[in-house]
């Protein structure tokens, strides 16, 4: 779950700080922009989402070698492993 939110995040924080933006823009009863700009939000999320990838690679290093799968011993489940 908690790398479900740390690339899903970087893909939707443009899209919530356009929110946020035009939500105070409506509060304080200026005009707003005529179009939504869905294309530049989209490639920003996009680009930090690759970051984070590049981040992720680069820092959280995963184990190398070969998985072991989960297995039944004994009636009880014992979890996959890297070796």
């Amino acid at each position: 779950m908690s790398r479900l939110i740390v690339h899903l995040l970087p893909l939707l924080l443009p899209f919530l700080l356009y929110g946020l933006y035009i939500w105070h823009v409506k509060r304080s009863g200026k005009d707003g922009p005529e179009a939504t700009p869905w294309f530049w939000l989209a490639a920003i999320g996009m680009v930090l989402v690759i970051v984070g990838f590049v981040l992720w690679g680069a820092f959280f290093e995963e184990g190398t070698g070969s998985y072991v799968p989960a297995r039944l011993e004994d009636g009880r489940i014992v979890p996959g492993r890297i070796e």
